[in-house]
């Protein structure tokens, strides 16, 4: 890879890819800018019936979801995503004229794993144009990026959207099954994925520059601090002709709103949230329950003999299991008076947390294991599972009995819909144990960095 996920994230406030020349058109990659208002709402309103089936559920009409509030608040969300190297969010140009949007979200770093989708334009539809912003697109994330996987869920119903990724090469990788509330109503998605690899056993024709130099055209790496301070070309706000699309007022209202609701969502993570007793009918003695203050001697001194990543978070060097350092790093449970005291505060605040809902199985009185919920870094509206035991306590159908307790706790109290598990190929134990509470198999991730560390292949399990 010609980066590492270790260096500071690259911005990408100015990226311009192409133009390239694709049969008779011309397709162009660039960043937003607040005059593509009129020609964003015009198609989206033209293609409703062509887009929402396959977009998010909101509690808009159509109609409100496309004013200028919106498109303006999409930009500067955009912009500051791309300052921070997070994401980045193209307009589609077919002969200069706005013809769709795609772009690329890094969700997890430490793995390279990013997530790739885009919309055209029905009128520019089948004509190969979205495949070659995709191209474009995913040509720069594994050469620039680093990256080593893009993901690209899908609805099982959106036939052309599965046509364009069979033909550039993602592999199917899995079928969740209510994935996504999208058009109303929670739907299956397949989940779909690209290597470096992949990309090149697909053998697609070479993108056709109208000049060499333009393909990508990727302005130099600044410092962050300047970064931060650069909007895309004639995009910032007071950029003259650029703002033509949104009346400045509505530019700054929509700044103000985005930033309340951003510190309202800060604050949401660190709402205290009731503890939780759950006793398992089976085993009275046993209870799954809140990290507490007497449990940081057993949490700092006992071993996981056998640890089950069913996914991690937030996929950080210092939470995965068995990094660099070797898998016993990971497993010697030997943890700083810090992290600790980090681990106990974030437990206070429940599923909202920045590391989720942590809760100890308890048995007779001793630290057995750990169930974790959070927020599935996989692209899919989910809360991810993560559990590990010790099993010179607790036998399989034990551990299968705290898992639908746990179970039955997030679908009644906590509101959750989905839970998405992943289990290393090979682990016929933990599959077991989850199959007996009711999950499904829904797939094969390749080569896919679990918390365990190095990338293996690894079933994805869904429950809903």
């Amino acid at each position: 890879m010609s980066r590492t996920t270790t260096e500071a994230p690259i911005a990408m406030p100015s990226l311009t890819f192409g133009p390239v020349r694709h049969g008779d058109s011309l397709v162009r990659l660039r960043p937003p800018r607040l005059s593509d208002f009129g020609r964003w709402r015009e198609i989206r309103l033209r293609d409703r019936a062509w887009i929402e089936p396959h977009w998010g559920t909101s509690p808009l009409s159509w109609e409100q979801r496309h004013t200028s509030r919106i498109w303006a608040r999409e930009c500067l969300v955009a912009w500051a995503d791309m300052r921070a190297g997070r994401r980045f969010v193209g307009v589609i140009e077919v002969d200069g004229r706005f013809a769709g949007q795609v772009e690329y979200t890094i969700i997890d770093a430490d793995s390279a794993t990013a997530e790739a989708g885009a919309w055209i334009d029905a009128r520019a539809a089948r004509r190969g144009l979205i495949g070659c912003a995709l191209l474009l697109l995913c040509d720069y994330m594994f050469r620039v990026h680093g990256v080593a996987r893009v993901l690209a869920p899908v609805s099982t119903d959106n036939d052309p959207a599965l046509r364009c990724l069979r033909g550039l090469g993602f592999r199917h990788e899995a079928t969740m099954a209510r994935a996504y509330d999208a058009g109303g109503a929670r739907k299956d998605h397949t989940l779909w994925a690209l290597t470096p690899a992949d990309l090149a056993a697909a053998q697609l024709p070479p993108l056709v520059p109208v000049d060499p130099a333009d393909v990508p055209l990727v302005e130099p790496r600044t410092s962050r601090s300047a970064a931060r301070a650069t909007y895309p070309p004639s995009t910032a706000p007071g950029a003259g002709s650029a703002n033509s699309g949104v009346p400045r007022t509505v530019v700054a209202l929509a700044a103000l709103r985005w930033s309340v609701w951003s510190v309202r969502e800060k604050l949401r993570r660190y709402r205290p949230a009731a503890p939780v007793a759950l006793i398992v009918r089976e085993r009275p003695n046993t209870v799954v329950r809140t990290l507490t203050r007497m449990d940081r001697g057993q949490w700092t001194q006992v071993g996981r003999t056998r640890v089950t990543a069913t996914s991690s978070f937030p996929r950080s060097r210092q939470e995965r299991l068995g990094t660099e350092e070797g898998p016993s790093a990971g497993q010697d449970r030997s943890k700083s008076r810090a992290q600790w005291y980090r681990t106990l505060w974030h437990s206070r605040f429940g599923l909202r947390s920045p590391s989720g809902l942590r809760l100890v199985l308890d048995v007779n009185g001793a630290y057995a294991g750990e169930f974790h919920l959070y927020d599935s870094p996989l692209p899919c509206q989910a809360t991810g599972l993560y559990i590990w035991v010790d099993p010179l306590r607790v036998e399989p159908e034990l551990w299968a009995a705290a898992l639908r307790k746990v179970i039955e706790h997030a679908f009644t109290e906590l509101g959750v819909q989905r839970m998405a598990a992943e289990i290393p190929v090979g682990d016929t134990v933990t599959a077991a144990v989850v199959a007996a509470a009711g999950f499904a198999n829904e797939g094969l991730l390749r080569a896919h960095r679990g918390p365990s560390g190095p990338s293996a292949d690894h079933d994805l399990w869904g429950l809903t």
